[in-house]
């Protein structure tokens, strides 16, 4: 009886330093990302082009791969309004219907929390949109340049629907299939939007920071309300 007790015990500490451990590393990537978003939207309002970002550019605009620049392309179309509500609706209502209602609700949070951080910060920030003059610019868009709503946004929602897919799906094989599947999107958006001339390199790193302590603030609260709900159906239970 005493060894059950000291085993239970000991499992209640090692969850509890384990918690304290993630919690740790969370408050210090969100205060590093958001600090360095906060650095590049001050360098991007006050100074406006980098050096580094139109050597970057120009280098990734002479790639020259067979089929790169529609693959670029066909990847931020989905980040356009209309096909994009279309596309986040049809998932979250997908969840919902499996089920999921409280991953289909923190779905919509992230998604629409990272839509609402790209209206906020975009006219605050005030940065211009690479010139024509200086590199590609396959379409110019009316609306500043950092950050990157596209990679805010894929980071935030393709993030969190990663998230699920290691939390929810058992099997190895298809969890690792999703998982890469889901990533494909988040890691080659950026490229497309310097690409395209849409951005410079450090309006896509600042998407990436911002989206991606959004990710982990929904994921927080995904945790703690998945922890009421379970927390009250025990007690319903034990009622």
């Amino acid at each position: 009886m005493a060894t059950g007790a000291l085993s239970a015990s000991a499992y209640r500490e090692v969850r509890r330093h384990s918690s304290h451990l993630r919690s740790s590393r969370f408050l210090i990537f969100v205060m590093v990302a958001t600090a360095t978003a906060a650095l590049l939207a001050y360098l991007g309002r006050t100074v406006g082009q980098l050096p580094m970002d139109l050597e970057l550019t120009r280098w990734i605009q002479a790639l020259s791969i067979p089929g790169l620049g529609a693959l670029l392309q066909a990847i931020a179309w989905v980040g356009f309004p209309p096909q994009s509500n279309i596309v986040w609706g049809v998932v979250i209502l997908g969840l919902f219907l499996l089920g999921l209602r409280l991953e289909s609700a923190m779905l919509a949070f992230s998604a629409v929390g990272s839509a609402g951080l790209w209206f906020l910060i975009v006219p605050l920030v005030d940065r211009p949109r690479p010139s024509p003059d200086l590199v590609h610019v396959a379409t110019q868009l009316p609306t500043g340049s950092f950050p990157s709503g596209h990679v805010l946004n894929l980071t935030a929602i393709f993030g969190f629907l990663i998230f699920l897919s290691i939390v929810t799906i058992g099997n190895a094989l298809w969890r690792r299939l999703l998982v890469v599947l889901l990533s494909a999107p988040v890691l080659t958006i950026g490229v497309s939007r310097v690409y395209d001339g849409a951005h410079w390199p450090t309006d896509v790193l600042g998407g990436y920071l911002i989206g991606g302590v959004w990710l982990a603030l929904s994921i927080a609260l995904y945790r703690e309300a998945q922890a009421w709900l379970e927390s009250r159906s025990e007690r319903t239970h034990a009622s």
